[in-house]
């Protein structure tokens, strides 16, 4: 678990399911724009008992890191999530940091918090040398989350992923672990 000032990040639990189950029912609507179409059985509670266990063994094997963000004042309401997946090893000591936030949560600072932590977390625990975020250029606040957190644009991705059933441009920004220490031979 992440726990900053007024959040808590952390994976999902058995007794979660209900909770995740209404927040992505909440916020369908908001959330669609910027996602891929949710499968059909996405809200399913056989679907999150199951993510339950897949995201614990993901993290386990340090394949990724798939939370979601609680208010502390509230902590057992989801407000958002966050995720650190395709983590690479290697020569690339990377990932890519993905979130979105409740309809209602959004102007608190809630994303920046997390994002700033989660990318603590991807440095410091993980010893990552690159997170990688990409946001489609129509969502600015999403470009200002990255931007206050110091990741820096790196380029533009044209119909580079497939959002709402449409292939959408990207703009492609990181941010690296200045603390950075090349693993020992």
């Amino acid at each position: 678990m992440i726990e900053t000032e007024r959040l808590a990040i952390r994976l999902p639990e058995i007794q979660d399911v209900p909770e995740i189950i209404r927040y992505y029912g909440d916020n369908r609507a908001h959330l669609q724009p910027f996602s891929p179409i949710f499968a059909r059985d996405f809200l399913d509670e056989l679907t999150w008992l199951e993510q339950v266990r897949v995201r614990s063994r993901e993290l386990s094997a340090g394949e990724s890191f798939r939370a979601f963000i609680f208010a502390r004042s509230v902590p057992d309401r989801i407000v958002g999530n966050i995720n650190l997946t395709q983590v690479q090893r290697g020569a690339f000591q990377s990932c890519v940091l993905g979130y979105n936030l409740a309809r209602d949560e959004q102007g608190r600072g809630y994303m920046t918090e997390a994002v700033a932590a989660t990318v603590a977390f991807a440095f410091g625990t993980w010893k990552l040398h690159r997170v990688a975020a990409d946001y489609m250029p129509k969502n600015t606040r999403s470009a200002a989350v990255l931007r206050r957190c110091g990741f820096v644009v790196e380029g533009h991705a044209s119909a580079y992923l497939l959002i709402n059933g449409r292939w959408e441009d990207h703009v492609l920004t990181a941010i690296t672990n200045p603390d950075f220490n090349l693993p020992q031979a």
